[in-house]
């Protein structure tokens, strides 16, 4: 599943590090950015060639939260559960959000459009409720209309 290209860039990773093992965090890294997430095959992949079991390296992709190891839909949003958002009605608007798309924070719509996660403080604390889309666009004072336009310009994408 991984290319040759990623395949060589993690046999040079291992070469950073006295310990192969070391480098499997950045592998992960790596593999993620090529496919999008983490599948079953993407894990073994990296478990022979950084001399690890698969459940090892599984064990490391499901601690951290920055790795996907579920499809994630075609866009994710990543909205703030910190104390500053939950002060200005993040819990609220999460709930809202959440029965909009008909999923719960941590899952994926059923057409596949939008994955929801929870996340710790996006930097926005002076414009909470904060929300990022896709990495890059981060929404600050969110409201009940602005989520409709964004759940709706998302789901026509």
């Amino acid at each position: 599943m991984l290319s040759d290209n990623a395949k060589s860039e993690i046999q040079k990773l291992l070469t950073k590090y006295p310990n192969p093992r070391s480098a499997v965090m950045p592998a992960l890294h790596l593999a993620q950015r090529e496919v999008g997430w983490l599948p079953d095959e993407v894990i073994q992949e990296i478990a022979d060639l950084v001399g690890m079991s698969k459940t090892e390296v599984n064990s490391v992709a499901t601690f951290y939260t920055m790795y996907a190891r579920a499809r994630p839909g075609a866009h994710t949003l990543l909205f703030c559960a910190d104390l500053p958002c939950a002060l200005r009605g993040a819990e609220d608007l999460l709930a809202r959000l959440e029965r909009k798309l008909g999923c719960r924070a941590g899952e994926t719509t059923a057409d596949g459009k939008i994955t929801l996660h929870k996340a710790e403080c996006l930097g926005g604390c002076n414009h909470a409720p904060v929300m990022l889309i896709d990495g890059v666009e981060h929404v600050q004072d969110l409201t009940d209309e602005k989520l409709d336009e964004i759940v709706k310009r998302l789901r026509e994408s």
